[in-house]
């Protein structure tokens, strides 16, 4: 999802990755896979995760709760150009049986508050199918809009 604005393109795209595991979507969008992308900042609950990611990544990834280092006035979350992640899908996933009410659900509220507080242009959200007919879709999307997007979304 963009804005409709032009994306300066001489030097590298910077990139932030939420729910970043150990780094798959960065991966797709770094120089190893031939594209201009730099990723400046990543997050992950899961400290294994994130201890991965650094590994793999020049260590910018921090370990925490999203939405404590949102509130937390200590946090910078950087300027960056695109913002991309996988918020957690097991509200949306058909394997749980208890999807009603699940708080995993309202996830990509601190995603889009990201993508707001970094000036983005760009963000991908990447997650399972039944996203797509849900509420939460529709907030997304409405919120996206607010917000100076334009929206695509792809099965």
């Amino acid at each position: 999802m963009s804005k409709s604005k032009p994306i300066p393109t001489s030097s590298p795209f910077t990139v932030i990755d939420l729910f970043a595991g150990a780094g798959g979507l960065t991966l797709g969008f770094s120089k190893k896979f031939g594209n201009n992308f730099e990723s400046v900042w990543a997050n992950d609950f899961n400290s294994h995760a994130a201890e991965t990611y650094n590994a793999n990544f020049s260590g910018h990834c921090t370990h925490g709760d999203i939405l404590e280092l949102l509130t937390d006035p200590n946090t910078e979350i950087p300027q960056a150009d695109v913002v991309i992640g996988g918020p957690p899908c097991q509200g949306f996933s058909l394997l749980n049986k208890n999807r009603e009410g699940d708080a995993r659900k309202e996830m990509w509220q601190p995603f889009l508050e990201v993508v707001e507080r970094a000036n983005a242009d760009i963000f991908l959200i990447e997650n399972v199918p039944q996203l797509l007919g849900s509420p939460e879709y529709s907030a997304i999307v409405e919120r996206a809009r607010e917000m100076g997007f334009e929206t695509a979304s792809a099965k």
